[in-house]
């Protein structure tokens, strides 16, 4: 049983002063660089892209479709008449507990499995943009969980404790936050042209890495933590090794912002998600882009991996696809939603969903592997089981 007990008020934690240009509550120790090298022009074009229309999503007899997910509605705070929209939404290790948090500034610490909101609390003073669990988990205990957002703090917030601590105090909104709970490392990315690597057990900076431009939508870990990505407006994606801070690689991977890149299980392989509507994949030891790369119909906002053969993608149409990498097919297409798909996750042996219309959703992928193989599709058809081996350690 989680200690945590629900609330119905909340009052944000005052920010502490300012004590350092970028950080607060960590020494500056940086010795990270950037590296000057030509950007190449990998941007998949004609033969090389599979394009989708919503009306082959909406024809084709073998998507699985009508698909039911379980809700979980979030309640407006005390004295206010609106729901938050859901941008941020983590799951711990084990897919007991999620974190939820939007525009209403609040984090929502939320039982999974009778989707009952046990905890509110308020840090932030905006938009809260992204949530991660650390890979320490008691039964029944909710472990850290650190936050970020508009207002340039990281807050971590520890089971039993009144208050967050404040890791770092940006001067500019933070969109993506990434934790190697193994390595002890921090990875901090947004609206400026740095990323900030902070090494948690020594309490300072790891690195600071230049970006080419000032809009970074995401930063993540490869699953053993020794390489970091992030990726942006300009549609190029960087890779550096964690350890020593060298960018690895650097290439255009979308012709608009990307939102989302995640690394295979063996770190070799970046998939990621644009604005320009493509799926794309890249290998990280060809320095070459995978065929062929998707086109589906809506600028795409979320991803998440299932597995190293099929991937959860979402955007601004409200929907979900899963997706095979292999055969090149579109599993399902989930419609539930109402408002774009800002955010998704593993929960378990689930997928966890966030988006505009106020609302968090569970889909249950064995659910949907049934129904496929009840509709008599082929055999061979992809699993639908989360690879652990994908969660950063």
């Amino acid at each position: 049983m989680s200690r945590f007990r629900t609330t119905k008020r909340i009052t944000p934690i005052p920010a502490k002063p300012m004590g350092l240009a970028l950080m607060v509550g960590l020494a500056i120790s940086p010795n990270g660089s950037a590296q000057d090298a030509a950007l190449p022009e990998f941007v998949p074009q004609g033969s090389n892209v599979k394009y989708i229309t919503r009306t082959q999503l909406d024809s084709d007899v073998a998507i699985v479709k009508n698909v039911a997910s379980r809700e979980i509605q979030l309640q407006p705070l005390e004295k206010q008449a609106t729901i938050p929209v859901v941008t941020a939404l983590a799951a711990t290790s084990t897919g007991a507990f999620l974190a939820a948090a939007g525009d209403d500034h609040a984090i929502r610490i939320i039982d999974a499995i009778n989707g009952q909101v046990i905890k509110t609390v308020g840090g932030h003073t905006d938009w809260i943009q992204s949530l991660v669990f650390s890979n320490t988990e008691e039964q029944g205990e909710v472990p850290h969980l650190y936050s970020a957002g508009d207002d340039g703090l990281v807050l971590r917030w520890d089971q039993g404790k009144a208050y967050p601590t404040t890791i770092a105090r940006m001067d500019f909104a933070i969109r993506s936050l990434s934790l190697s709970s193994q390595r002890q490392l921090l990875a901090i990315g947004g609206f400026g042209n740095l990323i900030v690597v902070c090494d948690l057990e020594q309490q300072n900076y790891k690195h600071v890495l230049k970006c080419d431009c000032s809009d970074q939508r995401c930063v993540r870990f490869s699953p053993d933590g020794s390489k970091l990505l992030c990726g942006g407006r300009d549609g190029a994606i960087a890779v550096w090794d964690s350890s020593t801070g060298e960018r690895i690689a650097h290439y255009l991977a979308h012709q608009q912002r990307v939102f989302t890149a995640s690394f295979s299980a063996d770190g070799e392989r970046i998939t990621s998600v644009g604005n320009d509507r493509r799926l794309v994949q890249y290998d990280l030891g060809t320095q070459t882009l995978l065929p062929y790369s998707l086109e589906l119909p809506a600028k795409l906002r979320s991803m998440s991996l299932i597995n190293d053969r099929a991937v959860a993608i979402a955007g601004a149409d409200n929907s979900i696809q899963l997706y095979d990498f292999r055969t090149g097919d579109v599993i399902a297409d989930l419609r539930e939603h109402t408002g774009s798909v800002a955010v998704m996750c593993p929960c378990g042996p689930s997928l966890a969903s966030g988006a505009y219309d106020t609302t968090v959703r569970i889909w249950d992928l064995e659910s949907i592997a049934n129904m496929r193989a009840n509709a008599s599709r082929p055999v061979s058809f992809t699993p639908l089981d989360v690879d652990e081996e994908l969660r950063i350690r």
